[in-house]
């Protein structure tokens, strides 16, 4: 059993770094045929409010909720000691339809008020601009219609424990985005992007219920119980995650709109210079915290086995991402030249990014550093203190940045991102602190 269980976490991780390096490397795919053209501005800009409601989707809500409430409504059946799953799937099934209601009619009344909130989000750019991101962005609200049950049947399948296919679905939606954007023709421009986008949703609503076994698929059922006990239950675990989640990815939302209002193409140079931040925040998530929580998880309620194993994954994680900071201020030139610099982007087009770049770098290694803590806090079920450090850090982010931009431009961004990761971590070192004071 131990060498499944890592023969398991081993192809997880190699799917997921696999999956996240195809991603990265359309990045420089994407640069050589737009350089940092204002389309791209629209595309970013476009992309943020059916980003959200994706990724709240699949990842940091439905997905999430699953697995322990599939688990608690199991029964047993006494007479061939079996587990009776009749209540676990009317939850699933009460669940991913209620959610791809309430996704469909959250779409629809967004792609109404798109066109009055998108002027908002990014003043800055031009009504041209505005209009084809409002257009772009009507489409892009596919995406969170199909993750709405799509996360919910991955979240089951954790439950069963079946985790290797829904791991080689997300590697086969990366591999679907380049594919995407290396092979569109040149004419549709950045609407590459948006048909990109859309591919990996596709892989996951076509390929995902074909990983169910046949057994399992069979329980798939729209089927909506308003009364299951579970919908309340998941709406309470929802709440902070959903918290969290949303005030994560408003920092995107509100730096791409600082950005729009600086110059054309600055949307797409901060999206640059985010790229290698994004791939090594990645890389240290699946190297250094994920193999650490579940040993977090086992000695929850074991305060000093528990402050050990929290404070080896700090000193790990500190080192690592020290030397990765150093890297991005030292080698910032040679790796923006390397990753970007062909096609249409030129040799002024990397110094923009690379300073941006070395400005990101201090966010970097915060929150680096952070990594730890807020899985530390999720597997001492003490979430609230990740989601009120998350508010007081985007309150400093969008305050720095507002403050900074007007004469910094995209610098003044960077640094407004490394104020607001301040607070972050020094709310969640407070909580580590009194684990061994309270």
């Amino acid at each position: 059993m131990p060498f499944r269980l890592l023969r398991t976490g081993l192809t997880l991780a190699t799917l997921r770094l696999a999956g996240g390096l195809v991603a990265f490397l359309a990045a420089p795919l994407i640069a050589a045929r737009f350089g940092l053209d204002p389309a791209l501005d629209a595309f970013y800009v476009a992309s943020s409010i059916p980003f959200v409601l994706s990724s709240f989707a699949l990842i940091g809500g439905l997905e999430t909720a699953v697995p322990p409430l599939f688990r608690r409504f199991l029964t047993t059946d006494l007479s061939n000691l079996a587990d009776d799953e009749t209540e676990s799937w009317g939850f699933v099934n009460s669940l991913w339809s209620l959610a791809l209601i309430g996704v469909t009619v959250v779409a629809v009344v967004s792609f109404f008020l798109i066109p009055t909130l998108l002027p908002r989000l990014a003043p800055g750019l031009d009504l041209r601009r505005q209009a084809v991101a409002v257009a772009m962005a009507r489409t892009l609200l596919i995406g969170p219609i199909i993750a709405a049950p799509v996360g919910v049947w991955r979240g089951t399948l954790a439950a069963k424990n079946l985790l290797v296919g829904p791991a080689a679905i997300l590697f086969a939606g990366s591999v679907a985005y380049f594919v995407v954007v290396a092979l569109a023709p040149p004419t549709v421009g950045a609407w590459t992007l948006v048909a990109a986008t859309l591919s990996t949703s596709l892989v996951a609503l076509i390929a995902q219920p074909l990983s169910f076994p046949k057994a399992l698929t069979a329980n798939l059922k729209f089927t909506l119980n308003l009364r299951h006990p579970g919908l309340f239950a998941a709406l309470a675990l929802l709440m902070p995650l959903a918290l969290g989640d949303l005030v994560y990815h408003s920092r995107f939302v509100i730096m791409r709109g600082f950005a729009s209002g600086v110059s054309g193409g600055a949307v797409a140079a901060y999206e640059f210079a985010f790229r290698p931040i994004a791939a090594a925040s990645t890389l240290l998530l699946a190297g250094v915290v994920t193999p650490a929580f579940p040993e977090l998880a086992r000695t929850a309620n074991d305060p000093p086995a528990f402050r050990a194993t929290l404070d080896r994954t700090l000193k790990l994680m500190f080192v690592v991402a020290l030397s990765l900071t150093v890297a991005f201020l030292s080698l910032r030139e040679p790796m923006v030249a390397v990753l970007y610099q062909r096609g249409r982007f030129t040799a002024e087009d990397a110094r923009q990014v690379s300073g941006t770049l070395a400005a990101l770098a201090p966010y970097f290694f915060l929150t680096a550093l952070s990594q730890p803590l807020v899985f530390a806090t999720y597997a001492r079920q003490q979430p609230w203190w990740t989601v009120t450090a998350s508010v007081i850090g985007l309150a400093f982010s969008a305050g720095g940045a507002a403050l900074l931009t007007p004469t910094l431009g995209l610098i003044g961004i960077a640094i407004g991102d490394g104020l607001g990761a301040v607070p972050l971590v020094g709310l969640l070192l407070v909580w580590r602190w009194k684990m061994v004071h309270g």
